[in-house]
């Protein structure tokens, strides 16, 4: 499937604002090869919807923000070797607040 058919993981659908109940994402690794589209870093995934694996475009990071929270956290597990193709992660989400008073989209991800 070329990755133009592929959709990708949508944050704007993740609406926790409850760090204590965050959105949870589970992902399967199929790929370590970072992308670039016209808006996002990314890489290829499989997620969880409803019990089915799906294939999903997980978008490490925005060109537009400077919020690289998720692809420094990924970066850092690749390079420890802690995400490897195959790995099954959970990536927690939700919406806080910035050092600057502005909403962000905070990320934890757990291996």
């Amino acid at each position: 499937m070329s990755t133009t058919q592929i959709p990708y993981i949508c944050w704007g659908e993740y609406k926790s604002k409850d760090q204590n109940n965050p959105d949870r994402l589970d992902i399967e690794v199929t790929s370590l090869e970072q992308f670039e589209s016209e808006l996002t870093t990314n890489v290829h995934v499989k997620q969880k919807i409803q019990g089915e694996c799906q294939e999903r475009i997980l978008p490490l990071k925005s060109h537009e923000s400077p919020n690289n929270s998720l692809l420094k956290q990924w970066n850092d597990l690749v390079k420890r070797k802690r995400i490897i193709v195959g790995s099954k992660l959970v990536i927690h989400t939700y919406l806080g607040i910035s050092k600057h008073g502005r909403t962000i989209r905070k990320f934890h991800v757990e291996v």
